[in-house]
């Protein structure tokens, strides 16, 4: 079984891009700039970013033998509406698995194939994603720090297959960054973007409404699990292809969800409305935190819980 044979059989599983990369150290420079992200404290309580550099500076170890790293970006862009505004990928299936499922049918037809090893990682393995999605072909990054993949845009998401077939690397596109024009920079809202691709996880608002579990939160507007921002602004999705992959199509019982839905929503009722959704992730009473965060967009220092509205008021501002 050979790379286009392969790539077949990605775009079959319902890949928008997919490319190959040889199991290799992470360039020098491209390392050093992780390091000092987290020197500087800037992914923030996000502690398991810091575990396991060795791999993250070379991915061998993640399987004996591994020789390739086949990258697959799966588009998600199905635009929703509703009272409030949710992460985009968050609103169908939780993408670990449906990703993980299309992925480990490819790896079983290689492994069936070929009788080489194959392991599956789809956010779930200390991998440089969109660095190794760049170094296989799929796109480039944007100073918003995503990956950007020509006709999909930034609205996808990343799985791997590393594998020990020997398989011919793709090459780069040649253009590595984008245009350039700062519109997500401007727009951020907690002026998270350096304006050179690179974040600051404490300012961010995807950051803050599903990661961070403390108390100390902006006013979030309508944006009640994630922010999108830097995306919809994003030239590059302007034209973006919507997902041809029904698991992600927006689900109504999330989108039609408002404040007060959320403020007094019990515990079964969350594990049943949200089964199979990236956004348990943030737990209850995380996401009953955030939509007592939700209203008017205060101040950038406007942080804490000075002023929560009650649910009702809330639905009003």
């Amino acid at each position: 079984m050979d790379a286009a044979e392969i790539k077949t059989l990605l775009s079959q599983a319902g890949a928008s891009a997919s490319g190959i990369a040889r199991v290799e150290a992470v360039d020098a420079d491209a390392a050093l700039l992780y390091s000092n992200w987290i020197s500087a404290g800037r992914h923030g309580t996000m502690e398991y970013l810091e575990k396991y550099p060795d791999i993250r500076r070379h991915p061998a170890a993640l399987l004996e033998g591994a020789a390739s790293i086949i990258v697959a970006a799966f588009s998600y862009n199905h635009p929703s509406s509703g009272p409030l505004r949710w992460a985009r990928y968050s609103l169908g299936r939780d993408y670990h698995e449906e990703v993980r499922e299309r992925l480990s049918g490819v790896a079983g037809e290689i492994t069936a194939s070929t009788g080489e090893t194959c392991r599956v990682a789809v956010d779930t393995a200390p991998l440089r994603e969109r660095y190794w999605a760049v170094k296989a072909g799929l796109g480039f990054t944007g100073l918003n720090g995503l990956l950007i993949v020509p006709g999909a845009g930034s609205w996808v998401v990343l799985g791997e297959i590393i594998t020990t077939l020997p398989l011919t690397p793709d090459t780069p596109l040649g253009n590595t960054v984008c245009d350039g024009c700062r519109r997500c920079v401007e727009a951020c809202p907690g002026k998270a973007l350096d304006g050179f691709g690179g974040m600051d996880s404490r300012q961010c608002r995807s950051y803050l409404t599903i990661e961070y579990r403390g108390d100390r939160l902006p006013r979030l507007g309508d944006r009640v699990y994630g922010c999108d921002i830097c995306q919809e602004i994003c030239p590059h999705n302007r034209d973006a292809a919507l997902s041809a992959i029904p698991a992600f199509a927006p689900r109504k019982e999330i989108t039609s969800l408002g404040l007060c839905d959320i403020i007094g929503m019990e515990q079964q009722e969350f594990s049943r409305i949200f089964s199979h959704s990236a956004i348990k992730r943030t737990k209850l009473s995380g996401l009953r935190r955030n939509a007592l965060r939700c209203g008017t967009e205060g101040r950038e220092s406007d942080f804490g819980n000075d002023t929560e509205p009650s649910c009702h008021d809330a639905d009003r501002e």
